[in-house]
């Protein structure tokens, strides 16, 4: 049994789950989204998610993730040396569906006095987690919070936004090109495709 499949193995549910109410997501949002076709939906979302910045330089931006996909985490390791190059900045927005214990685990950065160091510290427990066999329950050793209204509020945003961009799943990157508008690449993608990517963003 490959050391992601428990992971994996319950994906589809809570995918399925976590998309199938579009009215009660949209309805965390205080007013409806533009189209992601007109350049202010990236003003837009700028002004709603939560999400911790990494980086001062070159493009920015926004990567989903759920605090237990071990691909979100692959993801982070990819988009790290075009950070400290200089040539990204990345916005890491936190959602929380694909275990019990996401919310938590997200809670644990969100409420962090210092968010990227939070995020950073978490990332180096997760490669840590991720690479040894995973318990029913997903991964262990992962710093947990008690979520705050608050922060239940940011991550119902940050969700409605990422089912706005109609991608399946995390990792989700959105980016805007040079016309304004916003793309979305679905999935894991690699260093070199976001070095091929990189001209052509705003």
């Amino acid at each position: 049994m490959r050391k992601h499949s428990v992971i994996t193995a319950v994906v589809g549910t809570m995918l399925a789950a976590a998309f199938s109410s579009p009215v009660a997501l949209a309805a965390t949002v205080s007013s409806p989204l533009p189209p992601m076709a007109q350049a202010s939906y990236w003003t837009t979302i700028g002004q709603r998610l939560t999400y911790i910045q990494e980086g001062r330089r070159g493009p920015i931006i926004y990567d989903f993730f759920d605090p237990n996909c071990p691909y979100c985490h692959g993801m982070y390791n990819e988009e790290q040396p075009l950070i400290r190059s200089g040539k990204l900045t990345v916005r890491y927005v936190p959602v929380a569906y694909l275990m019990p214990s996401s919310t938590p685990e997200a809670a644990a950065i969100l409420q962090s006095s210092h968010r990227l160091s939070a995020l950073r510290h978490f990332e180096v427990l997760a490669g840590k987690s991720f690479a040894a066999p995973l318990a029913a329950s997903g991964p262990i050793g992962l710093p947990t919070a008690k979520p705050t209204p608050q922060t239940i509020h940011a991550l119902q945003v940050n969700m409605a936004v990422l089912q706005s961009t109609h991608s399946m799943g995390v990792p989700a990157i959105l980016y805007q090109r040079k016309s304004g508008t916003t793309g979305l690449l679905p999935g894991m993608v690699s260093r070199g495709e976001l070095l091929t990517l990189l001209p052509n963003l705003k």
